[in-house]
């Protein structure tokens, strides 16, 4: 009899483990979102806004996905809504994305892109939102991206990246290094 019970206790000891272990709250190794460690959260003394750039590069990739093309411009708005410049063919198209960058309100095709410019973002290595992440490593934890345009300074073409405390990041299209 006992080569019987050896083989039903093993499975009692099993299945009473994976009880248990199903009882067991869920871990992710991360904050909880809304938990009070939460990045943006008040316990981390930062506002939600104020995420090293992890909003714009949400608001640029939702605007990229609903214009169907590739950002070159970004804004914040007073209201902390962000405009999304969007180059779609040969058309400019801007999308106004809610403060969290998650939500589209609006979309608004305008007058055809600059050729110049139109040519600069095809040959740019470097994306809308590389620009953002590059330029907010350069100021950990400093002030929030402000504005972010194409530009071109002496025959190279730049994103520069301002945040709201004034601080100006410039980084090669061509490339990403920080000039």
């Amino acid at each position: 009899m006992a080569p019987t019970r050896i083989p039903g206790i093993a499975l009692l000891i099993v299945a009473g483990g994976l009880i248990l272990s199903a009882c067991a709250p869920a871990t992710g190794g991360g904050p909880v979102p809304g938990s009070s460690d939460a990045p943006g959260s008040a316990a981390s003394g930062a506002t939600a806004l104020d995420d090293d750039g992890r909003t714009a590069v949400t608001a640029i990739t939702t605007a990229e996905a609903s214009a169907g093309g590739r950002g070159f411009e970004l804004e914040r708005g007073d209201d902390d809504a962000w405009e999304v410049h969007v180059a779609v063919g040969e058309r400019e198209v801007e999308v106004r994305v809610a403060s969290d960058g998650t939500t589209v309100q609006s979309s608004q095709d305008h007058d055809g892109i600059d050729a110049e410019e139109r040519a600069a973002l095809d040959a740019a290595v470097t994306t809308l939102a590389d620009a953002v992440r590059i330029a907010t490593a350069q100021n950990p934890g400093g002030e929030r991206v402000d504005e972010v345009q194409l530009e071109e300074d002496d025959g190279t073409w730049v994103w520069e990246v301002e945040v709201r405390d004034g601080t100006t990041v410039r980084v090669a299209a061509a490339d990403g290094a920080v000039l």
